[in-house]
């Protein structure tokens, strides 16, 4: 109709928390995603091989057993099955990275982000390696979860880019993210120096605030502590989140929703004895909540985000 406004593509508004403009091809946007979550279920599935002691399942590296094909025992397959999950995974990095630095090196964040993976993942197998032939003790298992961790926060930050998810919320959620990673570092010490159940009651130590002080105690008591203090510092980032919109808004209460049934199965693993499910399902959580921080953090980091922010405002502003 004469006199109507004219209603364009151009003049669709994104969801708060969403960068649109010059996102790259669909083939890296899902090749990262892939890679992403496939390196996360082999962090679920390397804590599914400490949970059932499959660890030294294969003595040797990277055979087992001196052979290609493992003998079909329970430990021994679940062991090799996360040896060829991380086979895959290595391909995958080293596929995102081609592609990423190939074709979208203008994307800082999402280049640097998917090459930064394939030394981290060339480490994380490294160490898993020494820790096989050193019979895994307990500085290398962590160290091999951190790197892995390392490697996961790479590659979420080169996803984030590739899908413009930028929520910008900034400092609070990277802080938050470190002191997971420190959460995570020290609960692998607790699980792998056998001090999971150094006290049989939870909240409580032994009936008590505050323990008696004994060497394994310390250390589970630090973990305690440590995670209170996350949850603090989460609930804070949930209320910060309110002034960067919606998306950052929901990610942040996902978070503590992940964060909160972490505990729990924390707690459950101290009321059921160490159950295996309990043990794998309380890392799987504590790298689920590592990834999304990651991803509210990752809009802050590097002039990428700040230079598609200020573009996009430039074209809102100039729409009549």
């Amino acid at each position: 109709m004469e006199g109507k406004a004219r209603f364009t593509p151009s003049q669709a508004r994104p969801l708060p928390g969403w960068q649109t403009g010059g996102l790259p091809g669909l083939g890296i946007r899902y090749l990262l995603l892939l890679t992403t979550l496939t390196l996360y279920s082999l962090i679920v599935l390397g804590g599914a091989v400490r949970a059932t002691g499959a660890s030294l399942a294969c003595p040797d590296w990277p055979l087992c057993g001196g052979s290609v094909l493992p003998p079909l025992e329970r430990l021994v397959l679940i062991e090799y099955a996360h040896r060829l999950l991380a086979a895959v995974v290595g391909v995958l990095v080293v596929a995102s990275a081609v592609v990423a630095l190939w074709r979208h090196r203008q994307r800082p964040l999402l280049a640097w982000g998917a090459a930064m993976a394939v030394p981290l993942v060339g480490a994380q197998a490294l160490i898993g390696r020494e820790a096989v032939m050193q019979e895994m003790p307990a500085p290398l298992r962590a160290a091999h979860l951190g790197m892995a961790l390392l490697t996961l926060a790479a590659l979420v930050v080169a996803t984030a880019s590739a899908w413009g998810v930028r929520p910008r919320v900034g400092g609070l959620a990277l802080a938050a993210a470190l002191a997971v990673l420190a959460l995570n570092l020290v609960g692998s010490f607790v699980a792998n120096l056998g001090a999971g159940l150094a006290y049989s009651d939870w909240p409580l130590f032994e009936g008590r605030l505050v323990p008696a002080s004994h060497h394994w105690g310390q250390l589970h008591y630090a973990h305690r502590l440590l995670a209170a203090v996350v949850g603090v510092g989460l609930l804070a980032l949930a209320w910060q989140a309110r002034r960067y919109g919606r998306w950052a808004l929901s990610l942040s209460v996902f978070a503590l929703l992940l964060y909160g049934a972490q505990v729990m199965v924390g707690a459950a693993n101290v009321w059921l004895r160490l159950a295996t499910p309990a043990r794998i399902a309380h890392l799987a959580l504590a790298a689920a909540v590592w990834a999304v921080l990651l991803l509210l953090a990752a809009g802050a980091w590097g002039r990428e985000g700040q230079r598609e922010e200020a573009g996009h405002a430039r074209r809102i502003g100039a729409r009549p």
